[in-house]
């Protein structure tokens, strides 16, 4: 089963794991998140990541950060380098609520990566919901 790791700054990704369960019951073990509170030593936040993603060898991992070109982005990107010709792996950034729910809900079903990469992305942005042009529609 594919992994799926939450990286935020602070504990935004920890809100969103537990939102998920609030909304979806107990998150399936291939979820996880880390967060990067103010001040944690940064080669210990990427041998986390590292070891997330080392765990997912056989299955692949998506990791989500929630802001590209931030410090969770930016070390999952180092992370990529050293194990993409190895662990089938994306990352995709902008991590949001309803990308979250659809992604557990599909892992849940056994998608393939390239799946949940398209879930991720499609969720993520139709998540986003003008309500007066909806109204007006």
């Amino acid at each position: 089963m594919t992994k799926l790791l939450l990286l935020s700054h602070s504990q935004l990704s920890q809100a969103i794991y537990e939102t998920v369960k609030l909304i979806m019951g107990k998150p399936d073990d291939s979820i996880a998140y880390l967060t990067l509170p103010y001040g944690q030593d940064l080669q210990e936040y990427q041998s986390s990541i590292e070891e997330h993603v080392k765990s997912a060898k056989d299955d692949g991992i998506m990791i989500l950060t929630d802001l590209f070109g931030g410090s969770p982005f930016m070390i999952s990107v180092k992370v990529f380098n050293q194990y993409r010709d190895t662990v089938p792996m994306e990352i995709i950034c902008g991590m949001n609520l309803p990308m979250v729910v659809e992604l557990a809900n599909a892992i849940s079903q056994n998608k393939t990566l390239p799946e949940l990469k398209q879930i991720a992305t499609q969720a993520g942005v139709e998540g986003i919901v003008d309500f007066r042009a909806k109204l007006n529609a």
